[in-house]
């Protein structure tokens, strides 16, 4: 399994498809399987470098015990970890319910982001 490092968290990813990275993030106590789940990742992965994300807490990523590690600049920058484990400059980013609040923040904190 794939994981990207953000201050000795471990975040677990999957790419999909190809083209244009599209970051999938799911909501509360949910995990990345969930777009699948749901048919996102089929429908989406012929257009798209699909990136899912399992936020830290959730699905294979880390769960740190300590509350404070679940801020949202920590949430945010799992994110941007991701991105540069992957070598990404730029994404699209698609978000629900956590995931959409990570996504507001990070493109307000962070590099470039579209938001479909």
């Amino acid at each position: 399994m794939p994981y990207a490092t953000n201050r000795d968290i471990r975040i677990w990813y999957e790419v999909e498809g190809e083209g244009a990275p599209l970051i999938l993030h799911h909501g509360s106590f949910a995990s990345g399987a969930r777009w699948r789940d749901l048919g996102y990742v089929e429908e989406l992965k012929h257009e798209n470098q699909l990136i899912l994300i399992d936020a830290r807490g959730h699905g294979a990523s880390d769960k740190p015990h300590d509350s404070t590690a679940y801020d949202m600049a920590s949430r945010v920058s799992d994110v941007t970890s991701v991105l540069d484990h992957l070598q990404i400059a730029r994404a699209n980013f698609f978000g629900y319910s956590l995931g959409d609040g990570s996504d507001l923040d990070w493109q307000n904190t962070h590099r470039p982001v579209s938001i479909p």
